[in-house]
């Protein structure tokens, strides 16, 4: 009985797992960019400020 348990939680854990990974892998993000944008505030001081701009709409 123990075992067949273990075995059970051994198995959602590798698909847990490799879920993750496949995520992680996957995911390229081939349609986001970095974006450095150099602007003026209001006291005349030159503000870097970098975007990270992403097509798709759902980000793993």
């Amino acid at each position: 009985m123990k075992i067949k348990i273990f075995i059970i939680i051994a198995i959602i854990a590798f698909a847990a797992i490799g879920a993750a990974m496949f995520v992680n892998v996957s995911n390229d993000h081939k349609e986001c960019s970095d974006v450095t944008k150099q602007i003026t505030d209001a006291n005349g001081n030159t503000v870097t400020v970098k975007e990270h701009i992403c097509k798709e709409k759902y980000s793993f």
